[in-house]
C-alpha cells in the first residue's frame, strides 16, 4: 500500500513538533483499539522509503498529533503490527481521521481542503479501479490461453475504462485548482506524457499560488520549460547496445521502412499489456518493412528473456539493464513507460508516443492497411 501510493504521489515531507504555528497541522483522530495501542506516523524520506517519524498512544480510543509543515505532503498512519496504511494529506488546518483497525481502505481524513478531495476522489475512483483490475485479471488469463481475439477485446475495454478516468482526472483538477490532489494528478499526466504540455501549461496556470509553490508544482513548473529532446521531424538519436545473446546491436543496421524504437520492461504492466498489439501489428506488417527494436529498462536478464519468450516478442531487443539510467533511455530523455518512436526509412521521428489503436492506425497509414 505505502508503495503504491508513493510511486503514484511520490513527495517527502521533514517536519518538526509544534505548538500554535500559523503552518500547523492538528490530527484528531479515532480508531477502534485499546488504550496503549500504538498509531505510527510514517512519512516518505528522501529515498521514498517509509520512516517512522513518531508514535501516538490511543487513549479512550483517540489519538492526536499536532506537527508544523512546510508544505502539503503525503503523510500515512500505521497500526502498530498492521502491515498496511492509512494515507491522508498533511497540511495547513485540522484534519479529523477515523481508523478502523480490520479496514483501512473504508477509514476517513477529512476537515481540510485537500483531504476533503483526497476522500472524494477515492471513493469516485473506486468503480473505476475496481473495473481496471477485473480486465486486467482476465486479459492475463486470456494471454496464458493465447486467446488472441478475447485480448484484443479486454485490451480495448481497458483503454475505454483508462480514457474514462483520463476524463474525470481532467475534470477533477480544473474544478478542485486549490488541491493537493490536483496537482499530484498533473505531476503524473505529465510524467505519463498523457497530455500536451500545452495543456499541462494551462492547467498548472490555474492552479493557485499555494500549489505552484509545493515541491510538485516547482517540479512541473522545471518540466514545463522546453528541453532538448528528440522531436518529430528530427534524425532519431542513434544508439547500440546488447541483445539477449550479448551481441551489439545499432539502430542504423536495423531500420526498415517504418521502424519503431519501444521503450518497455517485463516488470511494467502497461508495457506488458500493451505487447499483445504489438505482437499482431508486427505479424500484420513485418513483410511490408516494419521493424521493431525495442529498448527494456530491466534490472535482471532472467527476467528480460523471460518476459521477451513469454509475450513472443520475435524482433530485436536490447538492454543495458540499468532500470532508469539505461543510457538509451536517457539518450530519448525517456521518464516514463510504455513509450514509442516511429521512424522512416531514413531514421527521421515521424511519430511519437502512440499507443493501442492509434499506433496501429499509424502503421497502417504509413505502410497500407491489409
Amino acid at each position: 500500500m505505502f508503495q503504491k501510493l508513493t510511486g503514484f504521489l511520490g513527495l517527502a515531507l521533514l517536519l518538526t513538533a509544534c505548538q500554535g504555528s500559523s503552518n500547523a497541522l492538528r490530527l484528531k483522530g479515532t480508531v477502534d483499539l485499546n488504550d496503549g495501542n500504538a498509531i505510527l506516523h510514517i512519512i516518505a524520506d528522501l529515498n521514498n522509503q517509509p520512516k517512522v517519524v513518531d508514535t501516538l498512544f490511543v487513549q479512550s480510543g483517540a489519538f492526536s498529533l499536532d506537527v508544523e509543515i512546510t508544505e502539503p505532503s503525503i503523510h500515512f498512519l500505521q497500526i502498530e503490527g498492521n502491515q498496511a496504511s492509512f494515507p491522508f494529506i498533511a497540511e495547513k488546518g485540522t484534519v479529523n481521521v477515523e481508523l478502523f483497525k480490520d479496514s483501512l481502505g473504508v477509514s476517513k481524513a477529512v476537515g481540510t481542503t485537500s483531504n476533503d478531495d483526497f476522500m472524494r476522489y477515492k471513493d469516485e475512483t473506486r468503480v473505476y479501479i475496481s473495473s481496471l483490475n477485473g480486465i486486467g485479471n482476465d486479459l492475463q488469463q486470456a494471454m496464458i490461453l493465447k486467446d488472441s481475439l478475447l485480448a484484443q477485446d479486454l485490451q480495448e475495454q481497458y483503454q475505454d475504462v483508462r480514457d474514462q478516468i483520463k476524463a474525470y482526472e481532467l475534470d477533477f483538477i480544473s474544478s478542485s485548482p486549490n488541491s493537493f490532489i490536483s496537482i499530484l494528478i498533473l505531476e503524473r499526466f505529465v510524467a505519463n506524457k498523457a497530455i500536451s504540455m500545452t495543456e499541462a501549461k494551462e492547467i498548472f496556470e490555474s492552479f493557485s499560488d499555494r500549489i505552484k509553490a509545493t515541491s510538485s508544482g516547482k517540479s512541473i513548473e522545471s518540466q514545463l520549460i522546453p528541453a532538448e529532446k528528440p522531436e518529430v521531424g528530427q534524425f532519431a538519436p542513434e544508439f547500440q547496445g546488447p541483445n539477449p545473446e550479448g551481441l551489439s546491436l545499432s539502430l542504423k543496421d536495423k531500420l526498415g521502412k517504418v521502424t519503431i524504437v519501444d521503450f518497455w520492461a517485463s516488470w511494467c504492466r502497461p508495457c506488458r499489456v500493451e505487447n499483445p498489439s504489438l505482437v499482431r501489428l508486427y505479424q500484420k506488417h513485418q513483410e511490408n518493412g516494419l521493424q521493431i527494436v525495442s529498448v527494456s529498462l530491466d534490472k535482471g536478464k532472467p527476467q528480460w528473456v523471460q518476459a521477451i519468450a513469454d509475450d513472443g516478442l520475435v524482433w530485436d531487443h536490447v538492454s543495458n539493464l540499468k532500470f532508469w539510467n539505461d543510457p538509451i533511455a536517457k539518450l530519448y530523455r525517456v521518464s516514463a513507460i510504455p513509450a514509442t518512436f516511429i521512424l522512416d526509412e531514413n531514421g527521421v521521428i515521424i511519430a511519437k508516443d502512440l499507443r493501442g489503436l492509434q499506433l496501429e492506425r499509424k502503421i497502417d497509414e504509413l505502410l497500407g492497411a491489409l
